[in-house]
């Protein structure tokens, strides 16, 4: 396969040459339409907006569909806001809470996420900060946990619920903030609450009942899964209720008035729990609500994590220019796991080093709905692997056990 491959690129540079050299322009101009046409395909059709559908009942294939939530969502730069899913053929269901960093302050509002800053390549000190409207990203470029065409996947029949993220609150802002910048006045709509809110109406409308639920969620969304698991246990009662968090924690001091004043989330009130240093651990540890929930919590980290690491700096005002930083948050993590391991709740970790860059000193930053969710191991298990068997097959294992030492 590999030499055939090789042997049909060989073919076509040999025609591209000939033809070069044998009308330069007119070749030129070909090759400049295909890729024209290329772009336009990719995003227009590949990366296009699935089709409309306002619930499951009219759908009868498994392909991804969005929904229109209403005038009530909005993204933060005040763009229209809405939610994805694909019909499955079991009876379980995933609700999966997207990433996209966060903005807290004039800088952070002012370096939203743009195509052009993707092609910049790695910097200690992060360049854009959040997702300010829907990404053509998602759902077309979801693979892993959220992908149908590897029969492998253990969740491929699930039915799948995509909440997208673009207001740099982690799923929970309710306050539209003016920051400035430069002279220059950033409106960002922190509009999280209320979009999870119309997400999960849908969600209980069109799902009232499942066996297994899967609560999870990868960077900003890996706190978002922490934090409405609990509401979504309640409407569940008689379902198994997991939740997973990929690519999560950060220590600060500033979390209470980021999330509670900038965001306005009123956490206790809204989400049962009070705020400390460790947003995620307080989520699990700090209930200040008086309801026991059954709940399997899984946490997944990566030892060096690249984006994480550099949140973390940005948030604290700490140096980059060792590699202190790093290790600092690693250290962060590995403390919080061990406490989360000793307490008593429901709880299985993945914690690896897998693919350790020395020259950054850096490990990926997610693992669930790309690639890396059949590469990635830890103590020589797959990433998906440990997910089936703590979800699927309801075996409690933790891997990476030694990092914590």
């Amino acid at each position: 396969m590999k030499a055939a491959k090789w042997a049909v690129a060989a073919g076509v540079c040999a025609a591209v040459a000939l033809g070069l050299w044998t009308n330069a322009a007119m070749t030129a101009a070909a090759i400049g339409a295909v890729l024209v046409l290329g772009f336009l395909y990719v995003y227009f059709v590949f990366f296009g907006r699935p089709s409309l559908a306002a619930g499951v009942d009219e759908v009868t294939d498994t392909k991804w569909h969005t929904v229109d939530l209403g005038k009530a969502t909005v993204s933060a730069d005040g763009s229209a806001y809405a939610m994805f899913f694909r019909r499955g053929t079991s009876s379980n269901l995933v609700i999966h809470f997207s990433g996209g960093g966060a903005c807290w302050d004039g800088r952070t509002a002012a370096l939203p996420i743009r195509p052009v800053g993707l092609v910049r390549g790695y910097t200690r000190d992060l360049q854009m900060f959040y997702f300010n409207s829907l990404t053509r990203l998602f759902p077309a470029g979801l693979a892993g946990m959220a992908g149908r065409r590897d029969t492998t996947n253990a969740f491929r029949d699930w039915n799948f619920v995509f909440v997208p993220y673009s207001t740099g609150d982690l799923h929970v802002g309710d306050t539209v903030n003016t920051y400035r910048h430069d002279g220059t006045a950033i409106k960002v709509h922190h509009n999280g609450r209320k979009n999870v809110t119309a997400v999960l109406e849908w969600v209980y409308a069109n799902f009232p009942e499942a066996d297994k639920v899967l609560v999870s969620g990868e960077s900003a969304g890996a706190w978002a899964s922490a934090f409405y698991a609990p509401q979504i246990a309640d409407h569940y009662t008689d379902s198994k209720l997991y939740c997973l968090s990929d690519g999560v924690g950060l220590v600060s001091g500033r979390w209470r008035d980021i999330v509670d004043t900038t965001w306005k989330a009123d956490t206790a009130k809204t989400l049962g729990f009070g705020i400390g240093t460790d947003l995620y651990e307080d989520a699990l540890l700090h209930r200040c609500d008086a309801v026991t929930r059954s709940i399997k919590y899984l946490h997944a980290n990566t030892l060096y994590d690249d984006t994480l690491t550099r949140f973390g700096a940005a948030l604290n005002h700490t140096s980059t220019e060792t590699e202190a930083f790093i290790d600092d948050w690693a250290a962060g993590t590995k403390a919080s796991i061990a406490r989360l391991d000793r307490s008593g709740l429901h709880y299985s970790f993945f914690l690896t080093d897998w693919g350790h860059n020395p020259r950054k000193h850096t490990t990926e930053h997610t693992l669930t709905t790309n690639k890396l969710y059949n590469t990635c191991t830890a103590d020589d298990v797959l990433y998906s692997t440990w997910l089936k068997r703590n979800v699927v097959d309801d075996e409690d294992l933790s891997l990476g056990q030694e990092l914590l030492a």
